[in-house]
C-alpha cells in the first residue's frame, strides 16, 4: 500500500521545489545548457526563498516518502474588472508529476488543494496555461478555455 502525503510548501522546502520545477522545465522544454540551468536555479532559489507560502502557494505530494508531484499558484493583484472586482487572481503553474507516479490522481488532488488554499488567501479568479496532457484535469475542475490569444515579448 502506498503512503501518500500532501504538504503545503514553506521556504524550508525551497530546494525540493526548485528541483521539481527543473524536472518540469526539462521535460517541457528539453535539456538546457549548464549555464542556463545554473542561472535558473539561482533565480528560482531566490524567488522561492522569498515568496513560498506568501505570494506563491505550493503543494507537493510524497509517495512512500519520495516527492512525486507538485504544483503552485502565484497570487497576483491587478485592477478589478467586471468578472473579478477584487482584482485578486491566482495563476496556476508547474503542475508536474514524475512519470512513474502519473495516473494516480496526484496532480488533480494538488490542483484541488491549490484552489482551496488560494480561496482561503482571497483569490477570486484563477487562470493557467495547460499542456495537452494537463488540459483534461483542468476542464474536470471547472476551468474553461477563453478565446483571448496570449501575446508575449521577451526582452534580452
Amino acid at each position: 500500500m502506498e503512503d501518500i502525503q500532501y504538504i503545503l510548501a514553506t521556504p524550508d522546502d525551497t530546494a525540493l521545489v526548485v528541483d521539481m520545477r527543473m524536472l518540469f522545465a526539462e521535460e517541457y522544454a528539453g535539456k538546457q545548457s549548464a549555464a542556463n540551468e545554473q542561472a535558473q536555479r539561482i533565480s528560482l532559489t531566490d524567488y522561492f526563498n522569498r515568496e513560498l507560502n506568501k505570494n506563491y502557494l505550493c503543494w507537493y505530494a510524497t509517495v512512500n516518502g519520495e516527492v512525486a508531484s507538485i504544483g503552485g499558484v502565484i497570487i497576483l493583484t491587478k485592477p478589478g474588472n467586471v468578472k473579478n472586482p477584487s482584482g485578486i487572481w491566482g495563476y496556476v503553474m508547474n503542475i508536474y508529476t514524475k512519470p512513474e507516479y502519473r495516473r494516480k490522481g496526484l496532480s488533480a488532488t494538488i490542483v484541488d488543494k491549490l484552489l482551496v488554499t488560494g480561496k482561503e488567501r482571497g483569490i477570486k479568479a484563477f487562470e493557467l496555461h495547460a499542456t495537452a496532457e494537463g488540459e483534461k484535469v483542468y476542464i474536470k475542475k471547472g476551468f474553461e478555455i477563453f478565446p483571448e490569444p496570449t501575446y508575449r515579448m521577451f526582452i534580452d
